[in-house]
């Protein structure tokens, strides 16, 4: 992890940790870092690390599943604070990767937004074409909001 690396938030429920940490292993993290909320230490006022966390990152990946869609600390907090990043920033974006079928669509903020892989199936976290996917999705964001530091003379 490299510590100058624009970090992407990771929204996710805590049911489907297990899911997040394979997910997130399997991510290049090369030209950002990954922050999800298992890095919040005993004591810490979690609320507002996230808050804060939410602030400060350049994309956020949610994890659909019915865990999320059913988490009040999501819909009531998270997506709140997501969504006047998304409203407010110069450049971000909202990358929504399905790990299991769920009616997602009743998330306002999704509607008419193309998830990964599909409206009707979930990614295969062992399929790697499913992760050169993500992968290259997030590298190609990076590179056109420009927080992959280019080398030489032609930029």
């Amino acid at each position: 992890m490299e510590k100058n690396n624009p970090e992407i938030f990771i929204s996710f429920s805590t049911k489907d940790l297990d899911k997040c940490e394979k997910l997130i292993s399997k991510l290049d993290s090369k030209h950002c870092n990954f922050w999800y909320q298992e890095k919040i230490g005993i004591g810490e006022e979690y609320k507002e690390l996230i808050k804060q966390k939410i602030e400060n990152s350049i994309a956020c990946i949610f994890l659909l599943s019915d865990n999320f869609l059913n988490s009040e600390f999501i819909k009531k907090t998270e997506l709140p604070w997501i969504e006047n990043k998304e409203n407010t920033a110069l450049i971000y974006e909202i990358i929504p990767i399905q790990i299991e079928k769920c009616d997602w669509e009743e998330i306002e903020l999704l509607s008419g937004v193309q998830i990964y892989p599909s409206r009707s199936s979930s990614i295969d976290l062992d399929n790697y074409h499913d992760l050169d996917v993500i992968n290259s999705h997030i590298a190609q964001y990076l590179d056109n909001a420009g927080y992959i530091k280019k080398k030489g003379w032609f930029r």
